[in-house]
């Protein structure tokens, strides 16, 4: 799967998790970032699940301050190799 399909289905499953809307953004060195507000008062079960949707990204983290939290994912641009 290339990698801009990665970046939406991982935003709409994103979006069903943490029962907010999910930002897909091209990253400027390349590839995507998808980022999702996280209610403070997200439940265990929701947490699971946001966290099972996050395992699927490149990388991913969790960014909060004292307003709001959000979760945020980036995939790589795929390199074709060459055959």
């Amino acid at each position: 799967m290339r990698a801009h399909t990665k970046a939406f289905d991982l935003a709409v499953r994103l979006a069903v998790a943490a029962g907010t809307r999910a930002r897909v953004r091209c990253r400027r060195e390349g590839g995507f970032l998808v980022e999702a507000a996280v209610p403070g008062d997200l439940g265990d079960e929701a947490h699971r699940a946001v966290l099972a949707v996050l395992a699927g990204a490149d990388r991913y983290g969790h960014r909060y301050t004292d307003t709001a939290q959000a979760v945020w994912a980036e995939f790589d641009d795929e390199r074709e190799q060459p055959q």
